[in-house]
């Protein structure tokens, strides 16, 4: 009764609103500062309406629509070694997303994703096998604490040959509390996962971990702009990289500190950084967003791996001078990737995601040593489960491209009704405004 009411108050605000609310608005988004306006125009995206124009006045959407998305060796740039780096986006825990169901779920995935020598995504739900899994509510009035399972876990890991690097960083990690996060870092270890983001001592955050594939040292930062609400034990801010970043000027000194120990104290070659940040449901980033992308690329990152909107944001190329080799360089910024792995009643374009593929190359030009990104690659997924009443019999990523297609050409492989045919078009319409890079 209460979420029907709830729902009721969200739709009477929205139709006040309509006009407003179809736009992105200059707004943090962080759950512990929301005033109850912000509250209900969430709710109103998460039930009715997520947001796919941009802040007005901003010229956001020309923005991203003129960006060059091509990477390619500069003249006289002499290539020593390579490698290539794939990214997905946020892995939820959900009950309908389990071991039985589950057989086909790489199948149009695999050949892009873990086919490289460094495979990442967010570990969006603390692992402790000690508590029972838990799962997004279906009462919003209560905020989600995950938990999935290590059986789950173990269909993204695949003992090595998956995902082999986790970003922990994010408003979902203290759902278990202190304690949970703490036995996921041990969950994590005992596989043997590197991961970034979350921490068990002020050390181990500041250990930033190095990955050398191929001559290639790749420095890995994790950060957060909200933890849901929680509570960071006084004296203990190390466990998680918790930074309003969605807020214009906030302080990014820990952000500073850290790269300054990658590059000078740990000698990387490339700095990426797995960000959680920007509007749950939108699909633009707001101007504070972007405008903190420019500013955490300035300091020395080359990569920003973003997610938390539940949908799939543009990329940027972002030319920067970097204060350590003195070089110009490119920098990529991918505001959201969307959800790797979820499955959201409410929330459509929550369905599409996108992969990312890098190839970043080392090599020399006039002399100094430079490692760049070389190649940039996406491949379109869509979050597919086959549902029998209210249990889902079937989870996997089909490859979007290949689907939309394939109808195209009256091949209906997944056997879509007419009502699904016609999402699947709207994603589409989606994906080609917000992206323009060339797919796989």
């Amino acid at each position: 009764m209460a979420m029907e009411f709830l729902k009721l108050v969200c739709r009477i605000n929205g139709l006040l609103h309509k006009k407003n609310f179809q736009y992105s608005q200059e707004l943090e988004g962080n759950s512990e500062y929301m005033n109850f306006g912000e509250k209900m125009w969430w709710g109103y995206k998460y039930f009715f309406n997520p947001v796919e124009k941009a802040e007005r006045g901003k010229n956001i959407e020309k923005y991203f629509r003129e960006q060059n998305l091509k990477f390619t060796l500069p003249e006289g740039f002499y290539e020593t070694s390579k490698l290539c780096f794939t990214a997905g986006g946020d892995i939820l825990a959900s009950h309908h997303i389990r071991t039985d169901n589950t057989s086909k779920l790489w199948n149009e995935a695999e050949d892009f994703l873990f086919e490289s020598d460094i495979c990442c995504a967010n570990l969006e739900t603390p692992v402790v096998p000690s508590v029972a899994a838990s799962f997004v509510p279906k009462n919003i009035l209560k905020a989600p604490a995950l938990n999935n399972t290590p059986e789950v876990f173990d269909l993204m890991y695949k003992e090595g040959k998956g995902i082999n690097f986790f970003s922990t960083a994010n408003n979902h990690c203290l759902d278990m509390g202190e304690e949970g996060l703490i036995e996921t870092l041990e969950f994590l270890d005992k596989k043997g996962c590197q991961h970034v983001g979350t921490a068990s001592s002020e050390q181990q955050r500041d250990d930033i971990p190095i990955i050398e594939k191929n001559g290639i040292r790749i420095a890995f930062l994790s950060y957060t702009f909200s933890i849901n609400g929680k509570s960071v034990p006084q004296g203990k801010s190390y466990l998680t990289n918790y930074i309003r970043l969605n807020k214009p000027d906030c302080d990014i000194s820990l952000i500073e500190k850290q790269i300054h120990i990658a590059k000078a104290q740990k000698n990387a070659d490339m700095i990426i950084a797995c960000v959680h940040w920007s509007l749950e449901f939108e699909a633009y980033p707001i101007q504070n967003v972007i405008d903190m992308g420019h500013r955490l690329v300035a300091l020395g990152i080359d990569v920003i791996v973003g997610n938390h909107p539940h949908g799939v944001q543009p990329m940027e190329k972002y030319a920067f001078h970097d204060p350590f080799s003195g070089l110009q360089k490119q920098g990529l910024i991918i505001y959201a990737l969307g959800d790797l792995i979820s499955c959201h009643e409410h929330i459509p374009n929550s369905r599409l995601n996108n992969m990312l593929r890098l190839i970043i190359s080392k090599g020399k030009i006039d002399g100094k040593e430079l490692t760049i990104i070389s190649d940039v690659k996406i491949r379109p997924m869509y979050i597919y489960s086959k549902m029998q009443g209210d249990k889902c019999i079937g989870f996997r990523l089909l490859n979007f491209n290949k689907l939309v297609e394939g109808i195209d050409k009256n091949n209906n492989y997944m056997d879509f009704d007419d009502e699904e045919v016609k999402e699947l078009k709207r994603l589409d319409e989606l994906m080609h405004k917000l992206l323009h890079i060339e797919i796989m």
